[in-house]
């Protein structure tokens, strides 16, 4: 039973994390269509945004999966 939770804990991580990188994506293009739109603070605000975000998804990846800690 626990390693089916194991399997499900894993599953999980990795759906999450692809969601979250492909929001971060989104998010980073937007900005750009912002910027372009001549709403430059609104574009930059979402470009920061979604780098403070893809790193704290990396850092959540090496966390899990490079480097876990037991």
């Amino acid at each position: 039973m626990a390693q089916l939770f194991e399997i499900l804990y894993w599953i999980a991580i990795v759906g999450m994390s692809a969601t979250l990188a492909l929001t971060t994506a989104m998010i980073f293009a937007i900005g750009f269509k912002f910027i372009k739109n001549k709403r430059s603070i609104l574009g930059m605000s979402c470009i920061a945004f979604s780098i403070v975000t893809a790193s704290m998804i990396v850092l959540m990846i090496n966390h899990t999966f490079i480097a876990p800690v037991s």
